[in-house]
């Protein structure tokens, strides 16, 4: 009885039949509450099949031998989460997205309280977005928001300074207001916590209908349920967004566009008055390099901060590597490093498997050690001297900031090479000496590595990728999708028809972008009115709207024809990002047929592949490119042109006078 039992579990969903009527013992409720949740909360896999298999077999067994002389009966413990993965809200392109894993294992009451809450705070978003955007739009109310302490609407700033403004009854009556929406008009019983709360058949859903109406069409009811949600996860997005932004310029979001102070990180207002690209560090041929923003709120305390951790970081990376390299090169030390553990110096590898070989005395004391160091520099903050410990005479300018400024590049060269040694001698097991003495200098090819990705050589081939730059199919695939879009086999034509159309598009911005800088200015045809060449984005708002509109409808019609004549016929063996441009090159598949002029260029098959992998190189470097160049125009105002300069310096062409003006 019990193996039936247990095998009940075994097949697939779709072809469970209903269980017949048992005798459950007492404590068997679990079984009836995991069996109502349906086949979605009992097979969440194969594997969960299984392991409620496994489960029902071991308690019906325990029950037997437990009662010898009674008749025995079935009990069933299910084990299984329940899975969420056909819930509304999984939509192109990720589809069922869950990086955290909080459905994993999961039942249906947490999957229902954490839709409402995400339900909740998507509704709340949306109209927040709405009331930051609203009232610098289209203005405030007339009248007094507090008669008896003569506070207006008006004076009621946009975005965060509202806060301080409103008073504390405001804020009462705004959270009597919210709850007896809540309870009252709403019936919301999704509040109380893990142990009350109720979230019904469908959470969320409060019977209000849609605009007054019930949806009675379930395709329809299920669209507008599947835009709610992502217009709220969208909204929360843009609330988060607009707060941050509010928070570190002082500026609503309507108030940034209306002056003009779209990037806070460039004019030095507020908590960007501290201009940390001055500070020593700076050094060619970067400058001043800050790519994760650490000093985007330019405190100088922060900034001191940050510098300590990275002259700390820096002097122990240049003692670790020269502690890696030089037992190797010139030998150890002689004796014992643990006479009581007979443990030798020699007897100690230059590489991180010496963090085993270290007994635990021995780190105690290098603790030990390293925080009484700290602690001395904590109680007597001092300059080490130069050279260090030595105390010598202080050093003057200009030499002090060039022996400073080598000691913090010195530093940052140690910290990544300390870390490239530690991973190299991870993958291959042998010291760096070792690698150079063995001539096992490349890791990749000596059979320590093997299916990785060829644009990261560290990490294995994505799923639904070739990792295969000529591959027939998708021409360009180098192993690369840290997203994991690839998984959706679905939408890979589209992603490549989306990369080709953005590539071509960038391509031809940039090449225009940077001839215009360069000097080669080009009136447009259809207005008399000039752009600024020196400023691209300042051109960009010098363009009339009879100008704009003939733009937009030259890519409206573009884009109607290649949806109408490729996107559309995928299924009839059109390759996605084929225009029909040269109609003999030897694409292998059906054509469309171009509307406008065409090119006629034989190429070997060879050939047209090398050409299509050059476009789709091309495609990606112009949407990087372009993106810097729109970057540095934005930070510094004017444009940047690819085009090399052939204009004679001020030095070459000035005689006697070998020093720039200016300086």
């Amino acid at each position: 009885m019990a193996l039936t039992s247990g095998t009940a579990f075994l097949a697939i969903p779709s072809q469970v039949a209903p269980l017949p009527s048992v005798a459950r013992p007492a404590g068997s409720a679990e079984f009836l509450a995991a069996r109502s949740q349906g086949p979605q909360g009992f097979f969440s896999s194969s594997a969960s099949s299984l392991l409620s298999a496994g489960c029902a077999v071991a308690a019906a067994a325990a029950l037997t031998r437990s009662r010898p002389g009674q008749k025995s009966s079935s009990a069933v413990i299910c084990c299984a989460g329940y899975n969420a993965s056909n819930e509304i809200g999984a939509s192109d392109p990720l589809l069922f997205w869950d990086p955290i894993g909080f459905c994993e294992g999961g039942t249906k009451e947490e999957f229902d309280r954490r839709r409402a809450v995400e339900i909740k705070h998507g509704r709340l978003c949306m109209l927040a977005a709405i009331g930051m955007l609203w009232p610098d739009l289209f203005g405030r109310f007339n009248g007094y928001l507090s008669p008896s302490q003569n506070l207006k609407f008006a004076d009621i700033p946009g975005g965060l300074g509202a806060l301080s403004k409103i008073p504390v009854e405001g804020y009462l009556q705004i959270l009597v207001l919210g709850g007896l929406i809540e309870t009252q008009l709403l019936k919301d019983q999704s509040y109380g916590g893990f142990g009350y709360a109720k979230y019904g058949a469908e959470p969320g859903n409060f019977g209000t209908g849609y605009w007054g109406r019930k949806i009675k069409d379930p395709a329809e009811r299920r669209q507008k349920l599947t835009a709610e949600l992502n217009n709220g996860r969208l909204a929360m997005i843009a609330v988060t967004g607009m707060l941050i932004q509010n928070g570190l310029t002082g500026q609503s979001p309507i108030d940034q566009l209306a002056s003009g102070h779209i990037s806070p990180f460039n004019d030095g207002q507020g908590l960007f008055a501290f201009d940390a690209s001055k500070e020593l560090g700076a050094a060619a041929p970067l400058g001043y390099w800050d790519p994760f923003g650490f000093m985007a709120f330019g405190d100088k305390a922060k900034f001191q901060q940050y510098r300590e951790a990275e002259l700390k970081h820096g002097r122990v990376a240049m003692i670790a590597t020269i502690g890696i390299v030089v037992p190797d090169t010139f030998g150890r030390l002689g004796g014992y490093l643990s006479p009581s553990a007979g443990l030798k110096f020699t007897d100690i590898p230059s590489s991180i498997e010496a963090i085993g070989k270290v007994p635990t005395l021995g780190w105690l004391q290098i603790f030990a050690l390293a925080g009484a160091l700290e602690e001395k520099a904590k109680a007597f903050p001092q300059s080490y001297g130069y050279p260090a410990f030595i105390q010598g005479p202080p050093l003057k300018e200009p030499e002090r900031s060039k022996k400073l400024l080598a000691e913090l590049n010195n530093g940052r060269l140690a910290m990544i090479a300390f870390a490239a040694i530690v991973a190299q001698n991870g993958i291959t097991g042998q010291s760096l000496v070792e690698q150079f003495s063995s001539g096992n200098l490349n890791p990749w090819v000596g059979g320590y590595a093997v299916s990785l990705s060829k644009s990261l050589p560290w990490a294995p081939v994505p799923e639904g990728l070739s990792n295969d730059p000529l591959d027939k199919e998708y021409i360009g695939d180098f192993g690369f999708d840290p997203l994991g879009l690839a998984k959706n086999s679905r939408l890979l034509p589209w992603y490549r028809e989306a990369e080709l159309a953005h590539g071509r598009v960038t391509m031809l911005a940039v090449l225009g972008l940077t001839v215009q800088v360069a000097g080669l200015k080009i009136e447009p045809f259809i207005t008399k009115y000039v752009t600024d060449s020196n400023d691209p984005l300042k051109a960009a708002t010098q363009v009339p709207i009879v100008g704009w509109l003939q733009i937009l409808a030259v890519i409206m019609l573009s884009e109607l024809w290649r949806y109408q004549n490729v996107i559309s016929q995928y299924s009839n063996g059109v390759k996605p990002g084929d225009l029909g441009w040269n109609p003999k090159a030897p694409q292998g598949s059906v054509r469309p047929k171009w509307f406008g002029p065409t090119f006629e260029a034989p190429y070997s098959n060879e050939e047209w592949s090398l050409m299509k992998l050059r476009e789709i190189k091309h495609c990606r470097l112009a949407m990087i490119g372009f993106a810097y160049l729109i970057i540095e125009s934005a930070a510094a105002g004017r444009g940047y042109t690819l085009v090399i300069s052939f204009a004679t310096p001020e030095f070459a062409g000035t005689v006697g006078d070998f020093v720039p003006k200016g300086l």
